[in-house]
C-alpha cells in the first residue's frame, strides 16, 4: 500500500482547491460496544499498548449510497476534529495498534521486541515483518510458528486466503546485491519464483489470482517497473502498459497509479487502465495512493510533502480525476474500507516525535463526507492497516 506511513509519513504543501470548509458531522450509526477504556500505555514504555477486546461487527455503520437519494455534499474540505466525533463501528479491515492486530478476525499480539513494518492476516494467523527484516508467522494462539529472514515487503488478498512476500539477500555495504525470491503462500503450501536480477522489490497488491510488484533490475537500478505474476507460472510479466513508478494497484487488478519514472520530481500521478494502457487522468495536485475495491474512487494525498503527516485526504473520481470530497486535518494513512467508506489514521493531539501523541481511526462516507471515529483515541506509537 503506498499510503502515508504511520508515524513517519509526509504532510503536503498543496492545499485544497476551495478556501471554504465545513466541520465533520457525525454519521449517526450505533457505536460498537466497548469496555470502559483502560488508561493508555505511556508512549515511551517498551510494553505494547493493550487495546480492549472489540467485538467485530458485520458492516460499517454509515448509510450506503443510494441512487434514490441525493447526499448533501459539502462545498469545501471537511475539517475533522477527530476527538469530537461520535464513536461508530469498529474497522472492518484488519488494523494494528503497535504490535496488537485487531479487526477482521481474532485479536492477536505479535511477540516481537522490535517495531513492526507491515502486517497481513492469513486465515486465523497473522504475518508481520519487523524493522530488522524478519517475517513472523503468528498462530491463532499467539505463538510464533515460523520465522523467515530478509523479508521487507508483504501484502495479502482481500479475503485473507493468501499472502505474497519476497526475500532478498542481506545488504552488504559497498557492494551491489541482486536477487529475490517471490512467494505466494496460502497457509497450506507456498509457490515461489526466483528473480536473480532484481535489486529492490516491493509487493503492491495481491488480487484474486495475480501478484503485482514493482522492482528494479541489474542494469537499470534506478528505475522501478511494474510486474505481474500468477502463482505457479514460470516467470513474471512486465506490465508494459504502466510506465513510471507504480504507487498502487486496485483490488480488482484493473487500475494502477504511477509517478514519473527516474524520480523526475514533478509529483504528478497518472491513473491507468492496466489491460489497455488507457490513461484515465493525470493530476499534479494529488498523489494517488489507493483505490476503493471497485476502482470507482481514487484516494489522493497532496503531491508534495514537508512534514510528518498529510494535511488533506481527497476522494477522486477514478474516471475523470474530479474531486468528490476532501477532509483536512493531520493524517498518517488513508485506505478504502469498502466501496463506500474511507478509513484514516488521524492525529488528535501531538504528532511526529511528540511522546504524548494521541491518534484514532476515523471512518468517512464517500456518499456524504460525514465522519465518525472507528476506534477509541489511543496513545499507540503506530496505527496502520493490514496490507
Amino acid at each position: 500500500m503506498a499510503a502515508v506511513a504511520a508515524g513517519g509519513g509526509l504532510a503536503y504543501r498543496q492545499g485544497p482547491k476551495s478556501a471554504s470548509s465545513t466541520v465533520a458531522a457525525p454519521l449517526g450509526g450505533a457505536p460498537s460496544p466497548t469496555p470502559s477504556p483502560t488508561p493508555p500505555t505511556p508512549v515511551l514504555s517498551t510494553t505494547p499498548v493493550v487495546v480492549p477486546t472489540q467485538t467485530p461487527t458485520p458492516k460499517p455503520s454509515l448509510t450506503p449510497r443510494s441512487a434514490s437519494t441525493t447526499p448533501q455534499i459539502p462545498s469545501g474540505p471537511v475539517a475533522l476534529e477527530a476527538a469530537k466525533l461520535t464513536q461508530g463501528q469498529d474497522p472492518q479491515l484488519a488494523y494494528r495498534f503497535d504490535r496488537t492486530v485487531l479487526g477482521a478476525g481474532k485479536e492477536l499480539k505479535v511477540p516481537s521486541s522490535g517495531s513492526l513494518m507491515e502486517v497481513a492476516r492469513l486465515g486465523t494467523s497473522v504475518l508481520a515483518t519487523t524493522s530488522g527484516g524478519e517475517l513472523l508467522k503468528v498462530s491463532s494462539s499467539g505463538a510464533v510458528v515460523r520465522r523467515t529472514p530478509h523479508v521487507m515487503t508483504l501484502a495479502g488478498t482481500a479475503d485473507q486466503s493468501a499472502v505474497a512476500y519476497a526475500t532478498t539477500p542481506p545488504v552488504v555495504v559497498g557492494q551491489q546485491t541482486y536477487g529475490a525470491t517471490l512467494y505466494a503462500d496460502n497457509g497450506a503450501s507456498a509457490k515461489s519464483l526466483e528473480l536473480p536480477d532484481v535489486q529492490s522489490i516491493f509487493v503492491l497488491a495481491y488480487t484474486k489470482d495475480t501478484i503485482y510488484y514493482k522492482a528494479s533490475v541489474k542494469g537499470a537500478e534506478t528505475t522501478l517497473k511494474l510486474y505481474s505474476w500468477t502463482p505457479g507460472a514460470a516467470k513474471a510479466v512486465l506490465v508494459k502498459t504502466v510506465a513510471g513508478d507504480a504507487m498502487a494497484v486496485s483490488q480488482d487488478g484493473r487500475l494502477a497509479s504511477a509517478l514519473p519514472a527516474n524520480s523526475s520530481g514533478d509529483g504528478c500521478s497518472t491513473v491507468i487502465e492496466i489491460a489497455t494502457g488507457k490513461k484515465r487522468f493525470k493530476t499534479c495536485d494529488y498523489r494517488v495512493t489507493g483505490f476503493t475495491p471497485d476502482g470507482a474512487v481514487a484516494i489522493g494525498t497532496p503531491a508534495y510533502g514537508d512534514s510528518y503527516c498529510s494535511n488533506i485526504i481527497t476522494a477522486l473520481d477514478s474516471r475523470t480525476g474530479a474531486v468528490q470530497h476532501q477532509w483536512s486535518g493531520c493524517f498518517y494513512e488513508a485506505v478504502a474500507e469498502d466501496e463506500q467508506h474511507l478509513l484514516m489514521v488521524a492525529v488528535v493531539a501531538g504528532g511526529g516525535q511528540d511522546p504524548n501523541t494521541k491518534s484514532t481511526v476515523v471512518r468517512c462516507s464517500l456518499g456524504t463526507a460525514a465522519c465518525e471515529r472507528a476506534t477509541e483515541v489511543v496513545s499507540a506509537k503506530q496505527i496502520d492497516f493490514a496490507r
